[in-house]
C-alpha cells in the first residue's frame, strides 16, 4: 500500500471510532428511555465499519485480483452497515415494515452486485456495475416516493429531521459510484490512493455525519419518532390515504 492509501485508511478507522465513542456515551445516557434504539445503531455501525477498516489496514480484506489491489473490506461493511442506515430512515418515516425489508434487500443485492463489478474484468465488470446501479435507482425512487410521502404523515419535527437525512444520505451515496467509475477497476482517472481517500470521506460523512445528525435530534423527538404507537397511527394514516385514492378511481 502507499502512503496515501495507509494514511486514508487510518483517517477512516479513528473517525469512526471517535463516532463509536459519542454514539456509545448517546445510547449509555438514553439507556432505558424511548429512542435509545437511534444511538445504538449509530454505535453498532460505526463499530462495524471501524473493524473493517482495521482490517484492511492489516491487509485481512485486501487481495491482489487480476493485477489489481481490491479493497473488499469496505463491501462487507456496506453490506451491514447501508441497510441499517435505510432503516433508520425507514422508523422515521414510519414506513412499513415489509417496505422496508424490501428496500434492505435491494440495497443488499446492490452492494453483493458492485463487490461482482469490482472482481470482474472488463468489459463484464460495466455489466454488473450498470445491474447495481439499477438498484441503487430504485432505491433512490423508494427514498423520494415512498417513504417521503410516509414521512409526510409524522409530525413537523420529525418529518424536518427525515428530510434533512435523507438529502444527506442521497447526495452522499451518490458520490459512491462516481468514485468507483473513476477509480484503477474501470477508468482510472484518480490513483488508488485517491479512490480510498474518496471514499473514507464519503463514509466518514455518510456514517459519523449521518449519525450526528440524527442523534443530535431533540430527545423528544427520537422518543416519538421510535414510539410503536406513533408509528402506528402514521403508518395507518398513510394506508388510509391510499384506500382513498384508490377509491377515487
Amino acid at each position: 500500500m502507499t502512503g496515501l492509501t495507509l494514511t486514508a485508511l487510518w483517517i477512516g478507522f479513528i473517525g469512526m471510532v471517535i463516532g463509536a465513542v459519542i454514539f456509545g456515551s448517546k445510547a449509555v445516557a438514553m439507556r432505558r428511555k424511548e429512542g435509545m434504539e437511534f444511538p445504538l445503531k449509530s454505535f453498532f455501525v460505526v463499530l462495524w465499519a471501524a473493524t473493517l477498516y482495521l482490517t484492511m489496514i492489516l491487509g485481512e480484506t485486501v487481495s491482489q485480483v487480476h493485477g489489481e489491489t481490491i479493497f473488499w473490506g469496505r463491501y462487507v461493511d456496506w453490506v451491514v452497515t447501508t441497510p441499517l442506515l435505510l432503516l433508520d430512515l425507514g422508523v422515521l418515516a414510519a414506513l412499513r415494515p415489509k417496505l422496508i425489508a424490501g428496500v434492505m434487500g435491494a440495497d443488499i443485492f446492490m452492494i453483493l452486485t458492485g463487490l461482482i463489478a469490482t472482481f470482474e474484468t472488463r468489459p463484464t465488470n460495466y455489466l454488473w456495475y450498470t445491474i447495481s446501479t439499477g438498484a441503487f435507482i430504485a432505491i433512490l425512487a423508494a427514498l423520494l416516493t415512498e417513504f417521503t410521502n410516509s414521512a409526510a404523515r409524522r409530525n413537523f419535527k420529525i418529518n424536518q429531521l427525515f428530510t434533512t437525512l435523507r438529502n444527506v444520505l442521497i447526495v452522499l451515496w451518490i458520490g459512491y459510484p462516481i468514485v468507483w467509475m473513476l477509480g484503477h477497476t474501470a477508468l482510472r482517472v484518480i490513483s488508488t490512493g485517491t479512490e480510498v481517500l474518496l471514499y473514507t470521506i464519503l463514509d466518514l460523512a455518510a456514517k459519523v455525519g449521518f449519525g450526528f445528525i440524527l442523534t443530535s435530534a431533540a430527545p423528544d423527538v427520537l422518543a416519538q419518532a421510535s414510539n410503536s404507537s406513533s408509528i402506528k397511527e402514521a403508518v395507518e394514516s398513510y394506508m388510509q390515504g391510499d384506500r382513498e385514492r384508490m377509491s377515487n378511481y
